[in-house]
């Protein structure tokens, strides 16, 4: 059973993580999520192949391509930072290739351990023949992507990254045999000292920890949130509720949760509507189940044994790449997700041979087979995807008829598509069409917690003369995000209209007393209507 554990724990992960998704009941909505899991497997199986070739070269050459990427990402940084080139993100000045400052910094932290062992270790280019100006181009490289990244990292403002590059490159620093037998040199000598030092760092690491949680407070305070949202509604959903179906689910689970009226003011403050879990464990942990988890830690945990004595730079990387998925969303990113597969596969080990490369390559030509299916499946999509990008201005332009008219023909390949499907709700709404955009909305409400969603749906209720499931819907959503005046004020209009003057004051009353999270002129504008409310009593 041992030589099969690597085959065993893979597709026994893939096959857990299919199952949650039959079990949901809801797979045409996520086909896109699942297709994309599929290829992540195929790639493992062909990485597989092409490392398991008896040599030592797949680690090195890994390496090489994470520093070289590393050190593109860090000097596109610095460019937007000075103004020489354009983020990807309106509010973010600093993204490199990525969408914001968080997967940025990540990725950065990813490739730290990898070119600080390029640093320490000097023959870390063992079973490549090549020259001494190589080695020493690849010293530049390493010593270039050290000082991009201690430039760059800071201005990200990531506490997840700073965690990640501390873990990585703590374990790279912590296993050069120089530092080791350094380390137990003294720790003979100077045993007294040594303890005094490990309780001083010890101190030191709760004072740097409390120093991250108070510098970005509410936000750590959210993701706690997020975190006891995300642990009750694992515990409801044992076999988990898909792959895609997370922000869905917590939804529900966190209106449950503030609804109960057992939250602190605190955490109604910090709420949000939640598309990640800020953790990818527990993010597996909902949406695929606790087997999933415990493959998905099992297949880590040999591919970390594997490294540490492969290849300690690819170790610090992977324990960089973990730790930074404990508090952020990695793996709902490619990039990532690739990185992860790539780091994998290149642990197993390099003398395979025999039977044990030919199940391996059985293996990988079952599951190579059926990614073309899986790349068809997608295209459809993709071609979707185009078409609507190019027709985005109709929706943008206000032009909701000829929105509805370009969007129809999409929906059944765009269902995993949260902009997509609110852009269409929300004009079937405005063409009045309010039977099928509370079809698609509630659709929607399957893969995102947004309020907004519910805000339209009791709009639409409303105007169907359906007032019980617009208030239903107006309080699930003030629910959602407490914080959020906007739900109070549609449900204190309905209460208003209706003629129900006592919930309508008390509404009122909420919408002038309840702090918002963020102050805008439309909120004074509520408040104001809220008065005449009041006024009229």
């Amino acid at each position: 059973m041992k030589k099969y554990i690597d085959e065993i724990l893979v597709l026994g992960f893939a096959v857990s993580v299919y199952f949650s998704a039959l079990v949901a009941n809801d797979t045409w909505q996520n086909t896109g999520k699942l297709c994309g899991f599929g290829l992540l497997i195929a790639l493992y199986f062909v990485l597989r192949l092409l490392f398991s070739t008896g040599k030592s070269w797949g680690g090195n050459v890994v390496g090489l391509l994470l520093v070289a990427a590393g050190v593109f990402e860090a000097s596109l940084g610095l460019l937007q930072i000075y103004g020489f080139k354009p983020s990807n993100h309106g509010l973010f000045r600093l993204t490199g290739t990525f969408f914001n400052p968080g997967p940025f910094a990540g990725f950065l932290a990813v490739v730290a351990p990898v070119a600080v062992w390029f640093l320490l270790e000097k023959d870390s280019i063992k079973g490549l023949k090549t020259p001494k100006i190589l080695k020493r181009l690849k010293t530049i490289l390493a010593l270039l992507t050290v000082f991009a990244i201690l430039l760059v990292l800071p201005a990200a403002m990531s506490r997840a990254a700073w965690l990640a590059v501390i873990a990585g490159c703590g374990l790279v620093v912590l296993n050069q045999s120089q530092i080791k037998s350094k380390i137990t040199a003294l720790s003979r000598v100077h045993r007294k000292k040594i303890i005094v030092a490990g309780c001083s760092l010890a101190v030191a690491s709760v004072i740097a920890l409390s120093g991250i949680y108070f510098l970005k407070k509410d936000s750590a305070d959210g993701r706690l949130l997020t975190w006891k949202i995300a642990l009750k509604t694992s515990v409801k959903y044992p076999a988990g509720v898909g792959l895609g179906n997370f922000s869905g689910a917590y939804g529900d689970e966190q209106a449950a949760y503030f609804a109960s009226g057992k939250a602190s003011e605190t955490e109604e403050y910090v709420a949000g509507n939640a598309e990640y879990a800020f953790n990818e464990y527990l993010q597996i942990l909902v949406e695929s189940g606790i087997i999933s988890l415990l493959l998905f830690c099992a297949i880590l945990v040999l591919a970390l044994k594997r490294l540490l004595k492969l290849n300690i730079g690819l170790a610090g990387a992977l324990v960089s790449l973990l730790v930074f998925a404990a508090f952020s969303y990695p793996l709902s990113l490619c990039e990532f997700c690739v990185t992860l597969v790539v780091l994998m596969s290149v642990s197993v080990n390099q003398k395979e041979t025999g039977i044990k490369r030919l199940r391996v390559i059985i293996c990988g030509l079952i599951i190579v087979a059926a990614a073309p299916l899986l790349v068809y499946r997608l295209y459809p999509a993709y071609q979707a995807k185009q078409q609507w990008e190019r027709s985005q201005y109709f929706y943008h332009s206000g032009l909701h008829k000829e929105v509805v008219k370009t969007y129809r023909p999409l929906y059944n390949d765009l269902q995993d598509r949260v902009e997509f499907l609110f852009q269409y709700g929300r004009s079937l709404s405005m063409t009045e069409q309010y039977e099928e955009s509370n079809t698609v909305l509630r659709r929607a409400t399957n893969i995102s917690c947004d309020p907004m969603f519910y805000n339209i749906m009791g709009n639409n209720y409303k105007a169907l003369k359906k007032n019980e499931k617009a208030e239903e819907s107006y309080l699930k959503a003030s629910q959602i995000v407490p914080n959020r005046l906007y739900p109070y004020y549609l449900l204190m209009k309905l209460y208003d209209e209706t003629g129900e003057r006592e919930k309508a004051l008390r509404v009122a009353e909420t919408v002038l007393k309840k702090e918002p999270k963020v102050q805008s002129k439309a909120i004074e504008e509520m408040r104001e209507d809220a008065r005449k409310v009041i006024n009229n009593k």
